[in-house]
């Protein structure tokens, strides 16, 4: 077992860093301390200058301690120069001097209070005014294209967003095409599926890794361009091989630097740097400028979901989300996806034929989806119609059997008392009754009115109270008449 003390601390350093890109910036940046602004405190090669700090920092935490705030002082005032200055330093790039020296401390064991020297950073007051490219301007810079490869580079870094780090490590096995079958998405290509979009699988196999897109304009680049790679390599690429590679000699993998150099040549060409200098920077960064055109493109293109839209932007970009929980709470899957960035292929797509064609498409494509919806929805209101129509008719004639019914117990109970108390007034022609007839004529009376009362109840029973309500109101209609006409109450 080789114990992490015997280790030389450079090397692990490079163990505790997993991305290529992220160790050689970190390599380099401690070349720049340990050979330029420590010159005068350490001495041996590189190697024997990062051990030699780090036994500084192990032997004498405070002397370490005081070296940093020194060297945090002494570059606060570099971020105070005119930014035309050549000795100026941009207050963002401030930490790219201690985050590599934090990582080269913890991974030798060496404590020291971080906090402390975090609270010396001066402040972000300072930020550049800078933008994205525009589709005009990456058509201007996609004319400068040397080949196929310059060509790929740029349709790529404008439809997926990546950052300029994630194109050297990507492998042909990174790409996956997704097809448009009828109205699905698919990566089986069927039958007569046509391609929609293509997955890139970027940072594959690190805890950084994520799912980002490219247009088919972007696709047919890379397939443009594989061909030339076949052609200079004698043989089809495997998965496992990188994509951009020099295109001298063996096809060797092309470095972060290597891509900048084409970029650069690309958009000096193009002249579309002219007076756009700030300081030291210009008002689009040459990489960083195809990101933030994926990032505002995207967000803008039409869709009725925009906040979802909104996520799943981030989620492409590898990000978390806008909201620190939404990688917990707003779950998607690669197809899902997928069906998002495809609204936003059109607008992302830098060749103006080819956007009137997928504008014409998309449009097209709306008029039916909104058509099908109309379809559907005269059908649903039709069902309706009928449905209404069959309870109207339903009720009416539930209403006219109810009247039959309250016809039938009217009917039923004959002629009231009170009037067959008239009528005997009427016969005898006087108004002298003989009490015992009043008499037995008031007790029949009251035995028809409890029989009448005992079978309303009943019939109220079984009906419901929306009839109920109406039959009484027609038996309240029905007295009041009754009592109009000048007669006492049967009560």
């Amino acid at each position: 077992m080789v114990r992490t003390g015997d280790a030389p601390p450079l090397d692990l350093l490079k163990q505790g860093i997993r991305a290529d890109e992220t160790r050689g910036r970190y390599v380099r940046a401690l070349r720049l301390i340990t050979g330029e602004f420590l010159d005068d405190l350490l001495e041996g090669t590189f190697e024997e200058r990062v051990a030699q700090l780090v036994r500084y920092g192990r032997d004498d935490p405070d002397w370490t301690l005081d070296l940093l705030f020194n060297m945090s002082r002494k570059l606060r005032e570099r971020t105070r120069l005119a930014r035309d200055d050549p000795d100026y330093l941009n207050p963002t790039s401030f930490p790219n001097y201690f985050v590599p020296l934090k990582k080269l401390f913890d991974m030798n064991n060496v404590v020291i209070p971080w906090n402390r020297v975090y609270a010396t950073y001066p402040e972000l007051d300072n930020m550049p005014d800078t933008d994205g490219w525009t589709r005009e301007e990456i058509a201007q810079i996609l004319r400068q294209a040397r080949d196929v490869l310059d060509r790929a580079l740029v349709l790529v870094l404008a439809s997926s967003g990546v950052r300029s780090g994630a194109l050297a490590p990507l492998n042909w096995g990174d790409l996956t095409p997704v097809y448009r079958v009828g109205d699905k998405l698919s990566l089986d290509p069927g039958e007569g599926g046509e391609v929609a979009c293509a997955i890139l699988e970027v940072y594959r196999g690190t805890s950084e890794s994520y799912t980002a897109f490219i247009t088919p304009e972007a696709f047919k680049a890379l397939q443009d361009y594989g061909r030339a790679w076949s052609k200079h390599a004698g043989r089809q690429a495997r998965p496992k091989d990188p994509i951009f590679v020099r295109m001298r000699g063996m096809p060797l993998r092309m470095e972060r630097g290597g891509l900048r150099q084409r970029m650069e040549k690309m958009l000096e060409k193009s002249e579309l740097r002219g007076e756009s200098r700030q300081g030291k920077r210009y008002r689009v960064p040459l990489l960083h400028g195809f990101r933030r055109f994926f990032n505002k493109t995207t967000k803008d293109a039409p869709t009725p979901d925009t906040a979802g839209m909104q996520i799943r932007t981030e989620y492409m970009m590898g990000h978390r989300g806008v909201g620190p929980l939404d990688r917990n709470y707003y779950k998607t899957n690669v197809l899902d996806l997928a069906a998002a960035y495809v609204m936003a292929v059109p607008d992302l797509t830098i060749d103006d034929a080819d956007r009137v064609r997928l504008n014409n498409k998309r449009l097209s494509d709306n008029i039916q989806r909104m058509e099908g919806e109309k379809d559907v929805e005269l059908a649903r209101m039709k069902e309706e119609m009928a449905r209404m129509k069959e309870e109207m008719t339903l009720r009416d004639g539930e209403m006219a059997r109810r009247d039959r019914e309250i016809e039938d117990l009217k009917n039923s109970r004959g002629p009231p008392g009170t009037d067959l108390v008239d009528a005997l007034k009427g016969s005898a022609g006087t108004d002298g009754v003989p009490g015992a007839v009043v008499e037995s004529l008031t007790e029949m009376m009251r035995q028809m009115e409890a029989s009448h009362k005992a079978d309303y109840e009943e019939f109220r029973k079984t009906i419901s109270k929306e009839l109920r309500e109406e039959y009484d109101a027609k038996i309240a209609k029905l007295t009041r008449g009754f009592e109009a006409s000048g007669r006492k109450s049967l009560r």
